[in-house]
């Protein structure tokens, strides 16, 4: 037998009356009378069997079964409207891809580019969401994902799209009127550190033949974007794609520091789920971003 499901009716007025603490303010949000509002909150204790809320004459506390359930609720009311959203911007079947990014790259190298994709597929909507870390496709919506590492995502086709080399940049702030620095130079000054990139400096200096510098001081950011930030104000140097720096070089706010890079362990893919690979939409998308990436390649 199917396990009783609350109603919606009923978890709103327990949400709504949870987040004031009042049964007046829950029925002026809802538009409901309070008794209509204390009649769905008393169905909803009896249900779960469970009190919800400590009633004191007219003022309500939550008790630890409701204010854990209130958290849990309110997650879920919000999960249905925002998934409603979503689906109110279905215009016709196949016209919707919703895709996952690395919060910088998804920022400053795939939503640069996307009016080229919209001028190729007219009617077609890309929504983006951020994520920074590797999820089960089958727990989400989602038909892709643009993401750092290796191609050994299970359950997905991972399409190489380009590979990371990192840049040693600074802010003039920090290195005055000096065009270039010896990588002795470098290991004097604050090293920033990207959280997924741990071994990045000690990499770099090994290149550079100075493997005993402590590579392990200096404060650490877990997005590029929070990275990038830290290098324009100076607070030390970083390692960073060029592609993600552009516009700061171009303008001068950072500077590269020497001349050697450092190839990341890792390259940027797409991934998606095997079974949506062949659907037409996700095809060309896929094909399109394989051109962007071309076309990356080529600017260098």
């Amino acid at each position: 037998m199917r396990p009783r499901i609350p109603s919606l009716s009923a978890l709103m007025a327990f949400s709504a009356a949870a987040k004031h603490l009042s049964v007046t303010r829950a029925a002026s949000e809802l538009a409901l009378t309070e008794s209509a509002v204390s009649r769905q909150i008393a169905q909803l204790e009896t249900q779960l069997g469970v009190k919800l809320f400590y009633r004191i004459k007219k003022r309500i506390t939550l008790t630890r079964a409701g204010a854990a359930y209130s958290t849990r609720v309110a997650q879920t009311i919000e999960r249905i409207e925002r998934d409603a959203l979503e689906i109110m911007g279905y215009e016709a079947e196949g016209t919707v891809l919703d895709v996952a990014a690395l919060p910088t790259v998804g920022a400053q190298w795939l939503i640069p580019r996307l009016p080229d994709f919209y001028a190729r597929h007219p009617g077609v909507v890309v929504n983006v969401s951020a994520r920074n870390t590797r999820f089960f496709f089958s727990e989400t919506a989602l038909d892709g994902a643009l993401y750092f590492g290796q191609p050994d995502w299970p359950g997905t086709q991972a399409d190489h799209l380009f590979d990371e080399i990192l840049l040693p940049v600074g802010s003039p702030t920090l290195i005055g009127k000096r065009a270039k620095l010896q990588p002795s130079e470098i290991a004097e000054l604050r090293l920033l550190h990207l959280v997924t990139r741990p071994d990045a400096w000690r990499r770099w200096f090994d290149a550079a033949e100075l493997g005993g510098t402590n590579v392990i001081r200096g404060p650490r950011f877990d997005i590029q974007s929070t990275l990038i930030s830290a290098a324009n104000a100076g607070l030390g140097v970083a390692l960073l794609p060029e592609f993600l720096i552009s516009d700061q070089l171009k303008s001068g706010k950072l500077k590269v520091l020497s001349n050697l890079t450092l190839k990341s362990v890792g390259s940027y893919y797409f991934a998606c789920p095997e079974e949506k690979a062949e659907s037409p939409l996700l095809l060309a998308f896929r094909a399109w971003l394989l051109s962007q990436a071309k076309s990356k390649e080529r600017s260098k």
